[in-house]
């Protein structure tokens, strides 16, 4: 097809795309996990500036939210939905149908991919199909809730030569890169995309790329030739691969014919890639919670379905009791994810303690502009839902306990929780309601609760990065100060007592709140060169440096390092924060 003729029909396409897709979705309250999006939609516009792709989605029936996706680009001349109907789209398709993920088709927005960087910018094109799929807006064609950090990118012919160029300039999109039958990269442009800065943070827009200046070249992603002969190519992930710093990187050269099963079973499905410590986030091998030590629960509290995953360590044989740790996922995220982001049950493993990973309900939150998604009434987000009851999640958890102490042999003494963002909302009313039941805590990154309604002190170690600006930031007025004048006066600390040290060569800076014994009731740390992330070093720190400090007797009683801990009189003191700008 002569390439204005090809433009014609995509620019035709465009027009009855526009008309004919819509938002419409069913929420069905009785089935809360489901996706509410499902089917084939076709002709997809994504646009940037005057050049625009097309694109297929397809959304298997019993889609999860936080769903795992795939992007596949076709060979030249080859719409998506021509690809999608191919015998390779539909064993996609089926692929899909079987794992529930997600799976969308690309083609070029000229007709052949712009191999050379002349012409329309196919990359960026990738680049906002990649974010337009995470966005989860009501306003967008076909929205789903999509796992950012599991998105792979898979190309065939002359669209895996496009999967090894774009995938390489945008890199922190992927968790792998996958390349069938397809040829080389013209080394000028992978010479040229090297030296482009990306995003420092993975899906997380264009947030200070300018700033951090982290260059393609220093990001390593997991790649697969498969039947390609690319030297080019693979000279530069090879070498990217070597320079990087965020995870074991795979380089795999096969010369052998595979099915799509085996594709994203060997490959396509096996990473995630994470924000993280490293710029341009970390890479890691999916978990496999296949075996014995993920249980996966539901029963229905308070009158809704509820899941969470249990991990049993494998040294636990019910003779001794051990500490629990519940971990809880952010808004729109999921119990799976948390498992992946935290890496809790690694450490669980190790110490011999057993994680609850609770799942947040699927609320359809008009008010959100999203289509529903996974969600806890923790701090603001109660008001979210003012038909239910606000405590509906506080006793949802509270309940969760009860029946793992009900269940396995707790040492209720040692009871703790941590969570990202919305989780960490809620973590701070789980304890607000509760703090009496849990020996620490440590939100991160989601503040926001007012006063405690429990009298008890909680030891508390808040955190988040420093590029979450409106926390990182100790300003009066501020969310991060706010909170820590809330956890202060429950703790009954006078703020004087306060030191400031740093760790992980002064990446982390950390203030710190004690009682007139010396015990470290109260911290907040500032991660440098991070976003908005739980990382496993978040719960490394939470558990060796504090959590094990802390226990809670059957009265009640705070023993730090096995000593009973007295709440003081909470004294306020401004020199620790910036006062607040003045209007001018």
């Amino acid at each position: 097809m002569k390439k204005n003729v090809f433009v014609a029909l995509m620019l035709a396409l465009v027009m009855m795309a526009s008309c004919a897709l819509a938002a419409e979705y069913t929420y069905d309250p009785e089935n809360p996990y489901v996706g509410v999006m499902k089917g084939e939609f076709n002709n997809v516009a994504i646009a940037v500036g005057e050049d625009t792709g097309l694109a297929t989605y397809y959304l298997p029936d019993g889609l999860t939210p936080w769903a795992q996706a795939t992007i596949v680009l076709t060979p030249d001349n080859t719409t998506a939905e021509a690809f999608a109907d191919t015998e390779i789209g539909e064993q996609w398709k089926a692929l899909a149908d079987e794992k529930k993920i997600a799976v969308v088709f690309l083609a070029p927005a000229d007709g052949t991919w712009n191999l050379d960087l002349q012409g329309a910018d196919d990359g960026e094109i990738l680049n906002q199909l990649y974010f337009t799929m995470r966005s989860k807006s009501v306003k967008l064609d076909a929205p789903f809730s999509m796992d950012k950090t599991h998105t792979s990118l898979v190309g065939y012919g002359e669209g895996g030569a496009a999967a090894l160029l774009f995938g390489a300039e945008y890199v922190t999109d992927f968790a792998s890169i996958t390349a069938i039958d397809a040829k080389d990269v013209p080394a000028e442009s992978l010479a040229t995309i090297a030296k482009q800065t990306v995003l420092p943070f993975p899906a997380n827009d264009n947030l200070f790329s300018a700033e951090m200046n982290v260059l393609a070249e220093t990001v390593g992603c997991p790649v697969w030739f498969l039947n390609t002969d690319a030297p080019n190519a693979k000279e530069y992930f090879t070498a990217t691969a070597a320079a990087c710093k965020n995870g074991e990187i795979v380089v795999k050269d096969t010369k052998e014919e595979k099915t799509v099963a085996e594709v994203y079973a060997e490959f396509a499905g096996a990473f995630n890639r994470f924000m993280g410590m490293a710029d341009g986030g970390r890479v890691e091998y999916t978990t496999d919670m296949s075996g014995a030590n993920f249980i996966f629960n539901e029963e229905v509290i308070n009158g809704e379905p509820r899941r969470w995953i249990t991990y049993v360590p494998s040294s636990y044989d019910g003779s001794k009791a051990v500490p629990v740790v519940m971990s809880i996922h952010g808004y729109t995220a999921s119990m799976e994810s948390m498992v992946e982001e935290s890496r809790w049950w690694e450490i669980a493993e190790k110490e011999g303690f057993i994680v609850l990973f609770p799942q947040g309900y699927v609320r359809d939150i008009a008010m959100m502009g999203n289509v529903p998604c996974a969600m806890w009434m923790g701090a603001a987000f109660k008001q979210l839902v003012p038909e239910l009851d606000a405590l509906t999640d506080v006793k949802c958890l509270n309940t969760i306990l009860d029946m793992t102490e009900a269940a396995y042999n707790v040492d209720k003494t040692r009871v703790y929780i941590t969570g990202h963002s919305n989780g960490s909302m809620m973590t701070l009313s789980l304890a607000a309601e509760n703090a009496e039941r849990f020996a620490a805590i440590g939100p991160i990154a989601g503040f926001g609760q007012g006063a405690f309604t429990s009298t008890a002190n909680i030891p508390t170690w808040l955190m988040c990065g420093e590029f979450e600006t409106s926390m990182a930031s100790l300003v009066e007025g501020g969310s991060s100060v706010a909170q820590l004048q809330v956890i202060n006066a429950q703790n009954g600390i006078d703020e004087a007592r306060v030191a400031a040290s740093e760790q992980y060569d002064g990446q982390w800076k950390t203030m710190t709140f004690t009682d007139e014994s010396g015990v470290p009731m109260t911290k907040f740390t500032v991660i440098g060169r991070t976003s908005h992330i739980y990382m496993p070093e978040n719960a490394e720190r939470l558990w060796y440096d504090f959590f094990v400090n802390y226990t809670r007797g059957e009265d009640g009683t705070l023993y730090y390092q096995g000593n009973p801990v007295t709440a003081g009189t909470y004294a306020a003191d401004a020199a620790w924060y910036e006062p607040a700008p003045k209007a001018e």
